[in-house]
């Protein structure tokens, strides 16, 4: 007969799949999520019928093959379980093909990790639907673990709750990868400064050390298209013909920043973070930079009196309803302000996530 220590070590082995696949985010990193799956994963059957399949029948290839995707897209190094534990080797960037070995040895792990990168990088946080799917799942698998320490459970019992994980780590892998091909149809824009806030030290750390490829983004609204890759190499942004101040100079799309911001609309303030958003938050944004890179701006006389940032928040608010300048003024204010701490801690810029050379 098997002692209870040994039948509880192999019950938590056998529990232990389902619980990590199913690790949840810190409360503080959820609050700050707000995009939408391009599917539920009750839907991921229906909806993505080969990715499901493929799931269920090779899920440790699928596992590993859908980390090597989000690593393309995102461009980061590969390490252990997504950086969750960053402890010793585990923390440490590894090659790539060591997704195959996490996959097959702690699949659960992997899947989990799968998961965290995509919800963090693209902003993806779970419907009522997943959430109630998932934690029902983790239920009844600790449920049956714990009545295998006190009585014979039945083996149909068992292989029921097998089945079940199964299918739930199917639909969470299917789920995620339509959305790693999503993410590649409209181009990658970085986790939002919001996420990117409250993310440990060293899942920062693994979005500092990305490699970026100029070449590699197709969409033109990426936040990391030309003007990305012009920054990163020297510092200068191209001044378009006849231009005076930051304003006039090339945006992402190859247009000048006043055109950029314009066909965004007026500023707004995201309500999360409290910072200037959109096409304005990365005029401020990346103007920080510039100022940061080029430190012999000042005595260039296209950016007198005020400077670039102070081009751009003036420019902001000559182009803002009167009730909301006071609003996008301190919101330009607080975006102005972590750019320079960010600088000074060389952290990422927010909403650009560059960091200065």
């Amino acid at each position: 007969q098997v002692c209870l220590g040994q039948e509880c070590d192999r019950i938590l082995a056998h529990c232990s799949e389902q619980a990590l696949s199913a690790m949840p985010l810190k409360q503080e990193v959820a609050d700050q999520l707000s995009g939408e799956w391009q599917v539920g994963m009750f839907e991921t059957p229906c909806k993505a019928p080969v990715s499901f399949c493929y799931s269920c029948c090779c899920p440790c290839c699928m596992a590993a093959q859908q980390r090597g995707a989000i690593l393309d897209v995102i461009g980061e190094p590969y390490i252990c379980c997504g950086g969750m534990f960053p402890c010793g080797p585990l923390g440490d960037p590894q090659d790539r093909n060591c997704a195959w070995v996490e996959a097959c040895c702690c699949f659960g792990m992997s899947v989990a990790a799968n998961r965290f990168l995509i919800q963090t990088r693209f902003d993806r946080r779970n419907t009522a639907c997943d959430d109630c799917i998932i934690t029902a799942t983790c239920i009844i698998s600790c449920v049956v673990c714990i009545l295998q320490c006190f009585m014979d459970v039945p083996d149909g019992v068992e292989n029921c709750v097998d089945h079940l994980i199964m299918l739930v780590n199917s639909c969470m892998l299917t789920q995620q990868e339509v959305e790693i091909e999503h993410v590649k149809k409209v181009g990658y824009h970085g986790p939002g400064a919001a996420v990117l806030g409250v993310l440990p030290p060293q899942q920062q750390q693994m979005i500092h050390d990305r490699k970026f490829d100029p070449d590699s983004s197709s969409d033109e609204g990426s936040s990391y298209s030309s003007a990305a890759a012009l920054a990163m190499r020297g510092g200068q942004l191209p001044m378009a013909a006849g231009a005076r101040g930051f304003m006039n100079t090339a945006s992402p799309d190859r247009t000048s920043w006043a055109q950029y911001c314009a066909a965004g609309g007026a500023p707004s303030v995201d309500g999360y973070s409290g910072f200037v958003a959109g096409p304005w938050g990365e005029c401020l944004a990346w103007s920080k930079l510039f100022e940061a890179q080029s430190p012999d701006w000042p005595s260039d006389p296209q950016f007198a009196p005020e400077g670039p940032a102070g081009q751009v928040i003036a420019a902001m608010l000559a182009s803002c309803p009167g009730h909301l300048r006071g609003p996008v003024h301190q919101g330009a204010e607080r975006l102005e302000e972590a750019c320079n701490r960010a600088v000074a801690e060389r952290r990422p810029l927010p909403i650009i996530n560059q960091v200065v050379d």
